[in-house]
């Protein structure tokens, strides 16, 4: 009896084996051209593929996968990374700097109130802008960016206050807030 449960045991793994080794198969990633970063050549169906490219001043490359065109996300100062899920066929990835209709534009920067003096209305992803608000004595005066709080600058002198931020990789507003010193909890 033992023995046809130990020949049952090991027929019943000898069929199984199969199945534990089926692994998904991988399809191919083919660059047109060497310009993506850590870029493998094979991936399974349904695997998010990252395609990173490094940011290249004043230009906006076209990244298409099969024909369809990718939207950027930024990752850090460095690289634009396009991603796409894999489906289960090769796919071709192509890049490619346009003409002036594909160089990049600057983002527009906009004022929600007052206190900015000489307004940049735009600049490139990258570019430091310098913000030079009009000081108001007895006042607190902070400049945020896209609802972030951005830093004061030196070269401040008695009747402007010099604020900068690196310009993001969109549309940004700039908002000027003042408030009374005495206003002010020492604590904060």
């Amino acid at each position: 009896m033992r023995e046809r449960r130990w020949i049952a045991f090991v027929l019943t793994l000898l069929l199984m084996l199969p199945l534990a080794c089926v692994q998904k198969p991988k399809y191919r990633v083919i660059a047109e051209n060497d310009l993506f970063v850590d870029l493998k050549d094979r991936y399974a169906e349904g695997e998010t593929v990252r395609l990173k490219t490094y940011i290249l001043m004043d230009a906006s490359p076209t990244v298409t996968v099969d024909g369809e065109r990718l939207s950027p996300e930024v990752d850090g100062y460095e690289y634009l990374v396009y991603t796409f899920t894999m489906p289960a066929h090769d796919v071709t990835v192509s890049y490619s700097l346009g003409g002036s209709d594909m160089m990049m534009q600057p983002f527009q920067i906009t004022y929600d109130g007052y206190g900015v003096i000489d307004k940049i209305e735009s600049a490139y992803p990258g570019e430091t802008v310098l913000l030079k608000v009009g000081l108001v004595f007895d006042q607190i005066t902070e400049v945020y960016v896209n609802g972030e709080k951005i830093r004061q600058v030196d070269g401040s002198d008695g009747d402007f206050l010099y604020f900068a931020f690196e310009m993001p990789y969109e549309d940004v507003t700039v908002k000027v807030e003042s408030r009374n010193i005495s206003a002010v909890d020492p604590d904060d």
